[in-house]
């Protein structure tokens, strides 16, 4: 018989904890949605502030919903309630210490990432500028550290509820030293990477979408960690450097402070080549293209030694990517119109002089009017009233040709027409009249 009631007691006892735990169930779930409501009704208002619903609404429900049954149990197993203390209260409160724990750390680790994320919304809207780029990168890094230091302690407190760890805990510290010795030295490593990734947050060395020359190969910054710094090339590969190679090997940062770049497009040619007609075109093509930033365009002669002559335009553009096209857009449209409108100074080997296939200077004269009437009104039509902005600097025409001069040209192309009749007519570098192709 009295076994019967020892046990009608203990069911009524776990059907009081049962009855408790349900009611601080409710009782937490009633407050996480009026939390919940009142974060919709601020979302509703301030768009901005979804990412802080999307990082605080599972962590808040569930240190609630922890806290609620627990506090619960415990108020129902308590001495006053009973009557008397539960053989298995102290075990259960020492889980339930060990588990709010955990939870208040997975609660701060959303506030981490609700406080990154409001940081880092502040500049997504912005240029990619070097603050963007720097705010991103430190955002990053410092969000990592301070999770990973959350963690580190939440485990070391959960671990210090139990008493053995207690005296580990202090034969341990009795022997830092010792012990510092040896883990600094198990863990040089690792430890060198994660304040190398920390040196290279907030020295500014390098920011997330950087592009950078690292190991030979050009490639944009991607991921930022304490350990390593993932680099994409620009055929979407992904290198994976530790963070002491940025620290103790020299790479190239083209984005160190503007991203704006200056590059060259380098072509051999014959000693004919038109340059100031293709100064002209260079500036025709770069003025046509949505890729140049208008700041720098130009062509020089940089070589001119052997049998050929080397011509280097530089353009400028915003970035890296768009500078490679533009360069690729212009070597092209340079050789395209070699082609067609000055094949004679495509590169050669002369084993013998070919006067004769040399242009007049008619003809060269002529092929830069040409150009440069294309030109300008390339430009005029780009300058009309309803245009908001212009790029374009006026071209200067050419100055008249003096009386004296103009009748000795034309003399001496009239002597030349009377003694050559046959060559009169002869364009050794093609036809370059105004119905030629570009007509």
């Amino acid at each position: 018989m009295g076994v019967d009631q020892n046990t009608q007691r203990q069911a009524l006892d776990n059907l009081t904890v049962a009855l408790y735990a349900a009611g601080g169930l409710l009782v937490a779930l009633l407050l996480s949605t009026v939390i919940s409501v009142a974060m919709r009704i601020v979302i509703r208002r301030r768009r901005r502030l979804s990412f802080i619903s999307d990082r605080l609404k599972h962590p808040q429900r569930v240190v609630l919903i922890l806290l609620g049954i627990g506090l619960a149990i415990s108020y129902g197993t308590s001495s006053t309630v009973q009557g008397f203390e539960l053989s298995w209260r102290g075990t259960y409160m020492h889980g339930f210490l060990i588990v709010m724990i955990l939870a208040t750390a997975y609660l701060l680790t959303g506030i981490v990432l609700a406080v990154r994320d409001a940081v880092l919304d502040r500049v997504t809207n912005m240029d990619d500028t070097p603050h963007a780029r720097r705010v991103k990168t430190q955002m990053s890094v410092i969000g990592r550290v301070v999770i990973a230091l959350v963690w580190v302690l939440a485990i070391a407190g959960a671990l210090l509820t139990f008493q053995s760890f207690r005296l580990v805990g202090t034969s341990l510290f009795a022997s830092a030293g010792v012990a510092s010795i040896i883990a600094g030295l198990a863990a040089q490593s690792t430890l060198s990477n994660i304040f190398a990734g920390i040196q290279l947050a907030m020295t500014d060395a390098i920011r997330v979408g950087d592009v950078v020359v690292a190991e030979g190969i050009w490639g944009t910054i991607d991921e930022i960690t304490l350990n390593y710094v993932v680099l994409r090339s620009w055929d979407d590969r992904r290198l994976v450097l530790p963070s002491t190679y940025f620290t103790r090997t020299p790479f190239e940062n083209w984005t160190r402070k503007v991203p704006q770049l200056l590059g060259t497009v380098e072509i051999d040619l014959d000693w004919l080549v038109p340059v100031e007609a293709m100064r002209l075109q260079l500036r025709r093509i770069v003025e046509a293209s949505e890729l140049w930033d208008g700041r720098s365009v130009g062509l020089q002669v940089t070589e001119s030694t052997g049998q050929i002559v080397r011509i280097r335009a530089v353009v400028s553009a915003t970035t890296a990517s768009n500078l490679w096209d533009l360069r690729c857009d212009v070597r092209e449209q340079l050789v395209c119109w070699l082609q067609t409108e000055a094949p004679y100074a495509l590169p050669r080997v002369r084993l013998e002089p070919e006067p004769t296939t040399a242009p007049s200077i008619e003809d060269r004269e002529r092929l830069v009017e040409e150009t440069r009437e294309k030109l300008a009104e390339e430009q005029i039509a780009l300058a009309e009233p309803d245009a908001q902005q212009t790029m374009f600097l006026p071209i200067t025409p050419p100055p008249p040709a003096s009386p004296r001069k103009g009748r000795r040209s034309r003399s001496a192309s009239s002597a030349s027409s009377a003694t050559k009749p046959a060559q009169s007519n002869k364009r050794p570098g093609g036809d370059l009249s105004d119905d030629g192709p570009d007509r």
